[in-house]
């Protein structure tokens, strides 16, 4: 193949450094960024045929072959690229590539001149490939088509590519292959060069692909997947990627967490039909992504994501959720639907992908959310994860909720232009004054209001009298909230014993626990009960019941919730039902223990008040 470097035109052009910029200072991981940007060009170039997209990312230690083909057919005089590291990458003791691919798609169509005009209006090839930062104007993409192309560049240590396609143009089904590289400005024989660089076919200075034939066959000697026949899509080798400190094995794994927490919207089955299938590789051997159903918390987004898109009636949701609409009031617009959930705290998958929690130097994780998940998924039309936006954490203890956000159709295009390259947030600074600006903060505001209403912190008591109510949930909790108990099914009842009048008893929570009972579940409450003054018994009144949120409960979802059994200062008394009192014959200062029956997906919310006896 040829070497051509890119000299500056005489109006001048973008230098390599510049084309680095493009992505601007990403906050997430570059493995993470080639993830989405990758992902979302391969969804943008489905083909409308009712089948999934499939796009794999292999990650490989390149054989002898392998690598002498790159050294001396692809990148020819690599030494010469000026600002690479080509030459070192592919002579090193060990050489790691990335293939990433995808099928079902439509590949990189167009001509292959940047300067030819297209009857259909088609350009992938050269927008891919030759340009940069040209708007896609195809409606309801990723964004900028050209700006997640630079990040394949970015994580390669070499800073370069190859680019292999099969595509149809003018009716027949045609192979490309083109090798790419970014380094730095340079001149030679009095012509100045802008660093970029490429490896093809030299038509008049300008790279065109190796095509047909030839360009299957060379794919096949760098270790490039196949195309089977009438197939078409993209192949793309990153030359020794960049792991970002961690081993090869560590790496693939985090590519593999990073597609399940950015990429699951694609990844669900809607209407009989996966809309895309993502599989991750190392040396040939399938690194398992979970099922985003079966990843806590993921498990929590999903439902509110599908209670959105599929429009679920009001009686249909699960007990918790809720579904509401965001509107902006001028200009008058429903913004979008935000769905928010409850909970049960789930252990989190141990994964290995190079992150020490207790090393600050160690590689950042995979998952974007540490600790319980109070966060609300940001999607728009192309349905990847633009930002886990984070909002009031549980008032106390383990409360969890998850949420989605999901804009609009009709607005598509204002968030779009809300994104920086990466589409990793919204920011409505990047728009124009305009209505559109609006939209896109109002939406923002709103979110974060209907945020704070449902979540938002109340005052907690952990001391009460018999006038109050202390409500206490265990550490698996949905809630942990001091608020009167008047949700569904919960009323206020007379309590035996008169009225109390002077001093009071007092409920103090020691701890919240979720515990093994037999071969089932349960809740610990240890609480401890001071009598009141020159008194010598307390009634401890018990209700519980299956919490809903911060406000809310259910006695009747769990038909297995009962209380087990009291503990008075370490005697055992047993106790069921749903509604008990427990008699306390002690003058001092006690300790009582609780312990309610519930299933695996119930948090129980105890609600108690003490009086003199």
């Amino acid at each position: 193949m040829d070497w051509i470097p890119e000299s500056y035109p005489p109006a001048g052009g973008l230098a390599a450094a510049g084309f680095y910029k493009l992505l601007g200072r990403p906050r997430l991981d570059p493995l993470t960024v080639l993830v989405r940007e990758t992902a979302q060009n391969s969804w943008d170039a489905r083909l409308e045929n009712g089948n999934p997209v499939r796009f794999t990312i292999a990650g490989c230690e390149h054989t002898p072959a392998e690598r002498s083909a790159l050294l001396d057919k692809i990148f020819v005089d690599a030494k010469k690229a000026h600002g690479t590291r080509i030459h070192d990458a592919l002579t090193a003791s060990e050489l790691f590539g990335l293939y990433i691919s995808d099928r079902n798609t439509k590949g990189l169509s167009g001509p292959l001149s940047a300067a030819e005009a297209d009857p259909d209006d088609t350009y992938d090839w050269v927008d891919f490939v030759l340009n940069a930062g040209k708007a896609n104007t195809q409606g309801h993409t990723g964004g900028t088509y050209g700006f997640g192309k630079t990040i394949s560049y970015v994580v390669s240590q070499a800073n370069a590519v190859v680019i292999y396609s099969r595509t149809r143009y003018r009716g027949a089904h045609e192979s490309r292959l083109i090798a790419c590289a970014i380094g730095e400005e340079f001149s030679c024989q009095k012509r100045l060069y802008t660093g970029r660089h490429w490896w093809g076919v030299n038509v008049s200075d300008s790279p065109q692909p190796v095509v047909g034939g030839e360009a299957d066959e060379l794919a096949t000697q760098i270790g490039m997947p196949t195309f089977a026949d009438g197939e078409t899509g993209t192949n793309i080798l990153i030359v020794a990627p960049d792991f970002g400190g961690r081993r090869p094995d560590q790496a693939m794994r985090f590519i593999a967490e990073s597609a399940l927490w950015h990429l699951w919207p694609k990844m669900l089955e809607r209407s009989g039909t996966l809309p895309m299938a993502v599989s991750v590789t190392w040396n040939g051997t399938s690194v398992p992504i979970p099922r985003p159903e079966d990843r806590p918390p993921l498990h929590g987004f999903i439902q509110t994501f599908r209670a959105i898109v599929e429009r679920t009636d009001a009686d249909s949701l699960p007990p918790g959720l809720r579904v509401e609409e965001i509107r902006s009031s001028r200009p008058k617009a429903l913004v979008g639907m935000l769905a928010t959930v409850p909970m049960v705290h789930r252990p989190r998958a141990v994964v290995d992908d190079g992150s020490n929690p207790d090393d600050s130097e160690s590689p950042q994780p995979a998952s974007p959310i540490a600790g319980p998940c109070h966060h609300v998924a940001l999607l728009r039309t192309p349905e990847l994860v633009i930002d886990y936006l984070e909002g009031p954490p549980a008032p106390e203890g383990g409360m969890e909720w998850a949420g989605v956000f999901r804009a609009n159709d009709e607005y598509d295009a204002h968030f779009a232009a809300a994104e920086p390259p990466t589409h990793d947030s919204w920011i409505p600074s990047l728009l124009p004054k305009s209505p559109g600006r609006t939209i896109v903060n109002v939406g923002l505001r709103e979110i974060r209001n209907a945020l704070d209403r449902r979540w938002g912190k109340r005052e907690n008591r952990h001391t009460t009298d018999s006038t109050s109510t202390a409500l206490i949930a265990d550490q698996l909790a949905h809630l942990v909230r001091s608020v009167e108990a008047q949700g569904p099914g919960r009323h206020e009842k007379p309590r035996s014993g008169g009225r109390a009048t002077g001093a009071k008893p007092k409920i103090d929570i020691v701890y919240t626990a979720p515990i093994v009972l037999g071969d089932g579940y349960g809740t610990l409450a240890r609480v401890r009960i001071t009598p009141a003054p020159k008194k010598h018994s307390t009634k401890l009144h018990i209700d519980v019941a299956a919490a809903l949120d911060g406000s809310s409960a259910d006695p009747d979802l769990d038909p297995d919730l009962t209380l087990v059994e009291a503990r008075v200062g370490g005697e055992p008394r047993p106790l069921d039902g749903q509604r008990c009192v427990v008699d306390i014959d002690s003058a001092k200062t006690v300790e009582v223990d609780l312990i309610v029956r519930r299933d695996e997906e119930t948090t129980v919310l105890f609600d108690l008040q003490a009086e003199s006896d």
